[in-house]
């Protein structure tokens, strides 16, 4: 097993890197050594991909949990032997409130998060923001839910009414996708994320060397990784997309995809 400071020479490329790192790995040996569950505060995509390959090094795992099984934000919760993951994902302190607009109201993601903001909250202490007919569902630690049910009474100058509600409740929205279909090179990353989001052969490569492309939830930082039917990507501020399925094969040797990404 490699120690703390191998682990962080190892991933870290930025001081905030470096900070992360050893946040997590603190976590995961006060779990270890104490004998109870931990947690880091609420992760986006790239810092859970450097969390999850921390635990990876480290000889043990992790759980990155953010209320659903497809959060996009989510603590890394390290727990006992004496507990299993659904009592872990229990135990998580992540809060679930529910803001409720008046009938009429247009509010969107921007307007929940930027009211959060407002009030001086940690944006690492809110996880996803699901948006919905009827306002929206917001996942937060619960350290701060209390807090949020006094104050939060108001989004993009509009009124709302917060109440508390049971994980299990949580509105999912459902993802529109619009379907397409082109022709690649090969099923390499870099050829198919230049593709279905308009890129670059150099800027999708780009992309991939900053950590912004993501496969699976998972950062990748190889231009060469062979994709397969269903797997999804994400490439930071441009969208998601799944692949559907690769077949046949074009007068001038390129390989056919249909993928499905997603409409906002």
């Amino acid at each position: 097993m490699k120690t703390k400071k191998e682990i962080i020479s190892a991933l870290a490329r930025t001081e905030d890197d470096r900070l992360l790192l050893a946040q997590v790995l603190d976590k995961a040996q006060e779990c270890e050594t104490r004998g109870y569950l931990t947690h880091t505060r609420f992760l986006n995509m790239a810092e859970r991909a450097m969390a999850e390959a921390a635990a990876r090094q480290m000889g043990g795992g992790a759980l990155f949990w953010g209320g659903y099984e497809e959060a996009e934000r989510a603590m890394a919760v390290f727990y006992p032997d004496y507990l299993d993951e659904e009592s872990a994902k229990q135990a998580a302190p992540v809060a679930l409130l529910r803001a409720h607009k008046r009938p009429g109201d247009e509010l969107t993601h921007r307007d929940y998060l930027g009211a959060l903001m407002g009030l001086q909250i940690d944006r690492a202490m809110i996880g996803d923001i699901v948006v919905h007919e009827a306002g929206a569902d917001l996942l937060v630690s619960e350290e701060i839910a209390d807090f949020l049910l006094m104050h939060f009474d108001k989004a993009g100058r509009k009124r709302i009414e917060l109440t508390r509600e049971p994980i299990e409740s949580l509105r999912i929205s459902e993802q529109r996708e619009e379907e397409g279909q082109g022709s690649v090179a090969s099923p390499r990353l870099d050829s198919v994320i230049a593709l279905i989001f308009g890129l670059s052969r150099a800027n999708a490569q780009a992309e991939i060397a900053r950590g912004t492309v993501f496969v699976n939830g998972a950062a990748c930082l190889k231009d060469e990784r062979e994709l397969r039917e269903g797997d999804r990507l994400t490439v930071r501020g441009r969208g998601r997309a799944r692949i559907v399925s690769f077949g046949g094969i074009s007068r001038k040797g390129r390989l056919f995809v249909t993928y499905a990404k997603s409409v906002l």
